[in-house]
């Protein structure tokens, strides 16, 4: 099962998806699950509004420029694909891992041998 829906890339989208999208978005979730699940598995059990956001980003990224133009020139026609279109089309970016990383909390810290100062 797909970390998002459909509706979630409708949603982010501002409109619905045309049958044709539809049909390829489903199986670009699939991919974006797999390659969320496959780096961090703990989304598996319990997907959170994050590990959705990003699968949605994922998609969209392609979605949006399905042919992978990267740049387009008019006179003397010629084109540029995206590099992620070699790499599969759907990827994770460096930011979107960053996101997907839990988060460290600390209530302090200890250092050995450092001074003891007196509270405030």
């Amino acid at each position: 099962m797909a970390l998002a829906t459909l509706s979630d890339l409708a949603d982010r989208l501002g409109r619905d998806l045309t049958d044709e999208e539809q049909r390829r978005a489903t199986a670009w979730l699939d991919d974006a699950t797999a390659l969320i699940l496959d780096r961090f598995p703990q989304y598996e059990t319990m997907p959170t509004a994050v590990s959705k956001k990003v699968c949605c980003a994922m998609v969209l990224r392609v979605l949006g420029n399905p042919d992978g133009k990267r740049q387009e020139s008019i006179d003397d026609y010629s084109y540029t694909v995206d590099s992620s279109r070699s790499r599969g089309e759907v990827y994770l970016s460096d930011d979107e891992m960053d996101e997907l990383r839990p988060a460290t909390r600390r209530a302090f810290s200890i250092v050995p041998g450092a001074p003891c100062e007196p509270p405030p």
